[in-house]
């Protein structure tokens, strides 16, 4: 039994009841919306697929574990609240950076004495509004820049992102903005961009401030960003980075902080980078990234109680991802369904089945909610029987493509008697019209040569 429902501009595709049963069954389809416009049909299939979180317990007060590729969330803990996001603040400082300056790595920066001075933190906190929220702080970390110093924009990076240096970072912000309260506040406005709506930043390094603050999700959304950007993850992913010789200084070797990329206790060969963090009302945090059968994974972890904790908790968090076994969906059973469109130019109505089954496959943490939609070609007939008229493709909730699969013809379909004499008609019609300007341009012409033999011979 087939039901069939048309309105003046909609036709509803035609499905066996009983197809629309199996279907139901095996995608959970939790609605079906099937509509035609011109001589397109999108047919959308809520399915259910709901994702199983991974179990780890972990001691950060905050974190999240994400696909850098989809964005899907695989674990979290507390994602959302806001926090202190220590020297982690330097990677959205490379990424803005590198995203306006990406294609001056070479250029040379001159370290000018407002971005390198330092007090000690004591003043700076009791001082009130006399230092700014960038001044740099006896203890804290560096790469040894000194005011006047000449350096490369790549140097600077290499020494924000392994060495985590708070003078490269105002160095750097100075550098691309002109000055940093400038670019703190472009900034600002790059990450609201980005979709981080509840990060909230005051200088570019992580320093202590009680409002520069983010979330374990903000960060992720921005590590993200940060590993679309080949240079930035191969800097980031260094264990050490020679900085040359300068005007000030000679050569001395930068040294990465991030120990799941150096051999020893906590070494994780899988770690990409990103940045790692500490400060006492931050505790120690990590953004970090692994790869693993063409698998790249985001860790975000803020608030851990140790430093052995840290890396602890995101070895887990990698591990627990990586040992997943992937699972494989039957979305459709190859020839199962039988789809239907009425083409104007058909003689009957063109009936179509799935070329193959339509399969996905996905980790069982990062099962996800699919959307189908059916599209017809604009097909020329007549039609052959297997010939491509038209796919099925498997989108996520955010649009992305997940698969697509051909539909083809179930038998030859001939063009319709109105559609063949009107293609004669046009063809015919062609060849009178080109016909009649052939005679018109002869006659043109025998008319012009008659005209000048008249003058040329004229009657006595």
């Amino acid at each position: 039994m087939y039901f069939c429902f048309s309105l003046k501009n909609f036709t509803f595709i035609r499905f066996g009841l009983k197809s629309v049963k199996k279907f139901y069954k095996k995608a959970k389809i939790s609605h079906i919306f099937l509509k035609i416009i011109g001589l397109h049909v999108c047919f959308f299939a809520g399915l259910n697929l709901y994702a199983t979180a991974l179990q780890v317990d972990v001691s950060a007060k905050s974190g999240i574990l994400i696909n850098a590729k989809t964005g899907a969330v695989l674990w979290e803990k507390k994602p959302h609240e806001l926090m202190y996001p220590a020297s982690t603040t330097k990677m959205i400082t490379a990424l803005y950076a590198y995203e306006k300056k990406g294609g001056h790595l070479h250029e040379t920066v001159v370290a000018p004495y407002d971005a390198v001075c330092a007090v000690a933190p004591h003043i700076k906190r009791n001082s009130g509004m006399n230092h700014p929220p960038y001044r740099l702080e006896f203890g804290g970390t560096h790469m040894g820049i000194q005011t006047g110093e000449e350096l490369s924009f790549r140097s600077l990076l290499e020494g924000l992102l392994l060495a985590s240096g708070n003078d490269a970072a105002n160095v750097i912000a100075h550098y691309v903005s002109g000055s940093i309260d400038a670019f703190m506040d472009e900034m600002n406005r790059f990450v609201k961009e980005k979709g981080c709506f509840h990060t909230t930043l005051y200088q570019p390094h992580g320093l202590p401030h009680p409002e520069h603050k983010t979330t374990a999700y903000d960060l992720a959304l921005l590590a993200r960003e940060f590993l679309r950007h080949p240079t930035l993850a191969q800097i980031a992913g260094l264990r050490q980075a020679v900085r040359p010789k300068t005007n000030k200084q000679g050569e001395t070797l930068l040294s990465q902080h991030n120990a799941l990329l150096r051999p020893g206790r906590f070494y994780y060969p899988k770690a990409k980078g990103i940045k790692t963090g500490y400060t006492v009302d931050a505790g120690y945090c990590i953004v970090t990234a692994a790869e693993d059968e063409h698998r790249e994974l985001v860790v975000v972890l803020l608030g851990c109680s140790s430093l052995a904790q840290r890396y602890q908790d995101a070895i887990a968090l990698f591990d627990a991802a990586f040992n997943e076994q992937l699972v494989q969906r039957v979305l459709l059973p190859k020839g199962c369904d039988v789809f239907v469109h009425n083409y104007k130019e058909g003689a009957e109505p063109l009936k179509a089945v799935l070329q193959e089954a339509a399969v996905i496959h996905y980790y069982p943490s990062e099962e996800p909610v699919l959307k189908t939609q059916l599209i017809w070609d604009p097909v020329v007939f007549p039609v052959r029987e297997g010939q491509k008229v038209g796919c099925l493709e498997v989108k996520e909730e955010g649009q992305r493509l997940v698969a697509s699969f051909p539909i083809i013809a179930v038998k030859s379909v001939g063009a319709a008697w109105g559609y063949r004499f009107l293609k004669l008609w046009q063809g015919a019609r062609g060849s009178i019209l080109m016909g009649a300007l052939g005679l018109m341009i002869l006659g043109g012409l025998g008319y012009k040569y008659g005209r000048r033999s008249y003058k040329n011979h004229p009657r006595n």
